[in-house]
């Protein structure tokens, strides 16, 4: 079985305009996104979020843990409004998955709808199960995504605050597309979608069973592969629901994150994987894209 998993430098690679931010960018794009909050947090943690995103989050959690919520709203209001032009990467390798009948799986990190959109695009079904069908492409989701929310508990907005880190809100998951229905989701409600804050922990608020759920099924793949692309994801030992299990797998290893991320993820395999198979390719996603649709059969 061929898996990928994708993270924010596949999302930003995949065009030449029209994706998300990374690195101090995206959190300069949220001040601008969003003045009332992202645009407001006080210079010297502004400055921690500017170096380092999940620092700047992890501070915020023991500083100002109640408006941990309010900004993962605005961060989903954010990402929900990227769509991908058709030059997009993502619509061409959705293509590929449909020309092919691809039977392999999509793990994928980021919180915007990119890939999911470029699928539908080209008439490709994303299902989060298992058994994905004729014109279907299961896609797994271990941080959740800015669209989907839980329906367990809603809270009004206004007069409502709570704590972003040891509260956690459980029920059905559902997936909101309607641009209306979601602004009228994020303005109202409380409680933030299915999306893990972009802190070390991957901490989440809401849908904890769906998240947990999903990182179970990325073990899973990851037991079932025989190549796994991971394609603009930098290596981060906190994240070992990710990475613990790839470090125990026997399938072969594609890496695609650019020069100083690829050197990185040569350190981090050497140390914890016997494997001497795994190609590392030197440039970002856009440079090796052919390489890396030839190495899951996608060529």
């Amino acid at each position: 079985m061929k898996i990928f998993l994708l993270g924010a430098g596949a999302s930003y690679g995949s065009d030449l305009g029209g994706t998300p931010p990374i690195g101090g960018a995206l959190f300069e794009a949220l001040r601008k996104f969003n003045p009332p909050g992202w645009g407001r947090l006080p210079g010297e943690l502004a400055s921690e979020f500017q170096s380092d995103f999940e620092r700047g989050m992890a501070r915020l959690a023991k500083t100002n843990s109640h408006a941990m919520p309010i900004l993962q709203r605005a961060m989903a209001a954010f990402f929900f409004e990227f769509k991908p032009r058709t030059s997009n990467l993502y619509v061409e390798l959705a293509r590929r998955i449909r020309r092919g009948g691809w039977s392999g799986a999509i793990g994928t990190l980021n919180y915007d709808r990119l890939l999911e959109l470029s699928l539908g695009h080209v008439g490709v079904q994303p299902v989060v199960a298992q058994g994905a069908g004729r014109d279907q492409v299961e896609l797994c989701l271990p941080h959740g995504c800015c669209h989907l929310f839980c329906d367990g508990a809603r809270m009004s907005s206004s007069g409502v605050s709570f704590s972003g880190v040891g509260v956690t809100i459980d029920g059905p998951v559902t997936v909101v597309d309607d641009p209306g229905q979601f602004s009228a989701r994020i303005a109202g409600d409380a409680v933030p979608p299915v999306m893990s804050y972009f802190e070390p922990r991957k901490a989440t608020t809401a849908g904890a069973s769906f998240i947990r759920g999903q990182r179970a099924r990325w073990a899973e793949l990851v037991k079932l592969a025989d190549v796994i692309a991971i394609v603009g994801v930098k290596v981060r030992p906190d994240d070992d629901h990710i990475w613990k299990p790839i470090e125990k797998s026997t399938a072969r290893l594609v890496y695609c994150a650019g020069p100083s991320a690829g050197k990185a993820f040569q350190a981090w395999s050497g140390s914890v994987r016997e494997q001497a198979d795994d190609a590392v390719f030197a440039g970002y996603f856009a440079d090796e894209f052919e390489s890396i649709c030839r190495q899951v059969s996608l060529g």
